[in-house]
């Protein structure tokens, strides 16, 4: 019999943003059912973990074609094991409002739908009012605004193995499955200084030149123009999404 359900990522030396994915994702899926691909990690951010940790190799990062093939290939492998498999970034937060996680779940499993598509916002700073983020603040004492992000509303979710286009942000051959009870906050404007942290480390390894975009950005002006350029005006976050994400602490 297969088991219920399993969380997967991909990272390679996210110190910062992995134990904020853990401390989401393990409230609502036990050690044994979370999985940690490893993509040559050199800052110890992956060792000595209690979830499932697998190494995967590629000399480049921001290889597309390599990364998508990757997710959907160990989709494919837990779908095998589990009812469903849910696959999130390592800087995504996929949460229910109504009800806890877990939950969600258990009512997708119980329904007709074979995938469900999350609404998608994105965590940005607000630069005059609000401070850098130090370890251990509360992360939503300290950020209040984010905007609509469609780039986010993805399909992450799934009974059936899934093909990804670039960034996992649309299907081949299928579409979308709204849910009005799930969401996404993506962490990646959450704090400038962390942003130009991540873009240096990122682009510190060998790079393919596939075409993708923001990550290339090394250089902090560069960085922070890309800060800047969001889709939509950022607006308050509203207090119940705050309340459902009040447990992630930086």
């Amino acid at each position: 019999m297969k088991k219920k359900s399993a969380v997967f990522t991909t990272v390679k030396n996210e110190s910062i943003f992995l134990p904020i994915w853990l401390t989401h994702y393990q409230q609502y899926f036990s050690n044994e059912d979370i999985y940690v691909l490893d993509h040559q990690s050199t800052d110890g951010s992956t060792l000595n973990l209690p979830v499932n940790v697998r190494l995967v190799s590629n000399e480049c990062v921001n290889d597309h074609d390599w990364l998508v093939n990757t997710a959907q290939n160990f989709q494919r492998q837990l779908l095998q094991e589990y009812e469903c498999v849910v696959f999130v970034e390592s800087d995504e937060i996929l949460y229910s409002l109504d009800k806890p996680f877990s939950q969600f779940i258990d009512d997708f499993l119980q329904s007709d739908n074979l995938y469900a598509t999350c609404s998608g916002y994105s965590i940005i700073q607000d630069l005059e009012k609000e401070s850098v983020l130090c370890l251990g603040d509360r992360i939503f004492e300290k950020r209040n605004l984010w905007y609509k992000d469609a780039a986010e509303d993805k399909t992450l979710i799934s009974k059936v193995p899934l093909d990804w286009n670039w960034g996992f942000h649309t299907l081949k051959g299928r579409n979308n499955n709204y849910h009005r009870d799930l969401y996404i906050a993506h962490l990646h404007r959450f704090d400038l200084e962390t942003m130009i942290k991540r873009h240096k480390i990122r682009t510190s390894f060998k790079q393919k030149n596939d075409g993708g975009g923001h990550h290339w950005k090394s250089d902090e002006k560069e960085i922070f123009e890309t800060f800047r350029k969001v889709s939509s005006q950022p607006f308050q976050i509203p207090e119940q999404h705050k309340r459902s994400l009040d447990h992630l602490i930086y």
